[in-house]
């Protein structure tokens, strides 16, 4: 198989009438999915469309799906959009990756910041229904459905997606990504975790974050069921894992901030998740007390700490929870898949013990789009057993514990020298959310005052400074101790459910 196109036309031969994906009011099999990819993919071939990166508005709804890969089955490339995200930022996305036209929906509202691009409207299936430009007229309906053949080849080089993350800068950074680099990382995973088209998963991720493709390109080559759980679930725990048991949901791969508010509002005590079989967790660190409460509540679950980044198609390693026994001190990062390998490293050299991970793997990303002295210095080709090795230099700090595991240790943008130590925020940060009396917690620090800062949720009224260092003593040593507290009801959290550390940073 060449491209993720190969992957829906199998899967789509196999379970032609299996439900692919479904967003709670409308779904698609896995043939309508095809019909619905190829024939929009007809759609931009007959105008020309080729080799582009196309913008996709990414609700959670079934039919982004189909658009995204009409995009891929005509050689073109998506860009997820965020539909709630301000216009002037998604003017910067569109200008940035050269889009000139966008897909989104005929329910859906048109915010102006593809003035000046071709505005396709799609229906309820992912199916063109006009084309609209400020400079153009309205094209009249397609007929899609009888145009469902093969339009272009593809190749496992050719731009998949773009997917776009804020840069230290606050601006706009696009990596690039291929099909080859997908499937590369699909195929460990599935080999991995042994998923079949038997399993149901439960989405979280929002479409514009690269998380999601995880889900999507695990479903399309599986003949898995992919179930985008609605937004406002996420509000009410109780209705949350009602919602799982009632689509029979038995994989969820989320956030730790989402996982975590089910623990701690202590929703187990009215329900449990019936069909529940895997929970992996990705993107930012588990707070271990909400680990197990999950574990306590639902001891044979299989869990499970990914590790992965938006410079890698998919995660690069993973940890699998014992069943039995204590939880870890520190949730190990694990061992890498068996399509990736992990080096350390620092001041110029492979290390033994404890460095920067740099991740060799087919599934690396291509580029920095438009930033090549910043993808030669993440993406580095380096000498390792004498044969050049192109790696990623993933700014991850971590060491080897006694049975080979990588352990997570610190950011390198989040490592500081205090009072002439070397200090890691993260180990702060992970002691406090330690204690019974904090909720969520971030450590930042102002290099100008020379501060260490945690901003903190707590049960406990009135807490100041000098308690929570007092509740510290014995799990950090003096010069590690904040110098300032904050207290927020809730700390602010970004699209995807993470800590917004930018928004923190503001209150300095």
């Amino acid at each position: 198989m060449k491209s993720v196109i190969d992957y829906l036309d199998a899967t789509s031969a196999a379970y032609p009438d299996a439900v692919a994906v479904s967003d709670g009011t409308h779904e698609l099999t896995f043939s309508a999915l095809r019909r619905a990819a190829r024939g929009l993919a007809s759609y931009l071939a007959a105008r020309g469309v080729h080799g582009e990166a196309i913008g996709v508005y990414a609700q959670r709804r079934a039919a982004v799906i189909a658009a995204m890969l009409g995009c891929a089955a005509s050689g073109n490339a998506y860009v997820p959009l965020n539909p709630d995200a301000p216009v002037e930022k998604t003017k910067k996305i569109l200008a940035h990756a050269g889009v000139r036209l966008i897909l989104g929906f005929a329910d859906g509202e048109y915010d102006g910041a593809a003035e000046g691009s071709i505005y396709i409207r799609l229906d309820g299936n992912g199916s063109p229904l006009s084309a609209a430009a400020s400079d153009a007229a309205v094209d009249s309906a397609p007929d899609t459905a009888a145009d469902t053949a093969a339009v272009v080849d593809i190749s496992p080089a050719d731009t998949l997606y773009i997917i776009y993350t804020s840069g230290s800068t606050g601006e706009p950074k696009g990596i690039r990504k291929s099909h080859g680099a997908v499937m590369d990382f699909i195929e460990a995973y599935v080999t991995e975790l042994g998923f079949t088209h038997e399993e149901i998963m439960g989405n979280q991720t929002p479409f514009c974050f690269d998380a999601s493709a995880k889900d999507i390109y695990l479903m399309l080559r599986t003949g898995a069921r992919l179930e985008i759980i609605p937004s406002e679930k996420f509000a009410f725990p109780v209705t949350l894992i009602e919602y799982l048991n009632e689509r029979r949901i038995t994989f969820i791969s989320w956030v730790p901030s989402a996982l975590a508010i089910v623990a701690r509002l202590r929703t187990f005590r009215d329900i449990l998740p019936v069909t529940l079989r895997r929970v992996a967790f990705v993107g930012e660190v588990f707070p271990l007390k909400d680990l197990e409460a999950w574990r306590q509540a639902l001891p044979d679950i299989e869990y499970i700490n990914l590790y992965g980044s938006s410079e890698l198609a998919g995660v690069a390693a993973l940890y699998h929870l014992p069943k039995d026994g204590p939880m870890p001190a520190v949730l190990p990062i694990g061992k890498p898949l068996s399509n990736s390998r992990i080096y350390l490293w620092e001041d110029g050299r492979l290390q033994s013990d404890r460095g920067e991970m740099l991740v060799a793997s087919d599934a690396l990303a291509d580029e920095y789009i438009g930033d090549p002295a910043k993808t030669a210095a993440v993406f580095e080709t380096i000498p390792i057993d004498g044969k050049p090795v192109r790696v990623l230099h993933t700014g991850d700090w971590a060491r080897y514990d006694d049975d080979d595991n990588l352990v997570f240790l610190a950011r390198s943008d989040a490592q500081i020298k205090y009072k002439g130590y070397r200090i890691e925020l993260g180990e702060i940060e992970a002691a406090v959310e330690a204690l019974d009396f904090i909720g969520r917690a971030c450590c930042l620090y102002n290099a100008e005052r020379e501060r260490i800062t945690v901003f903190c949720e707590t049960s406990r009224e009135g807490l100041n400074l000098r308690e929570l260092n007092k509740a510290l003593e014995g799990r950090l040593v003096d010069y590690m101790l904040p110098r300032r507290l904050v207290v927020l009801d809730a700390l602010p959290l970004n699209a995807n459910g993470k800590i917004d550390r930018p928004a923190l940073k503001a209150l300095l």
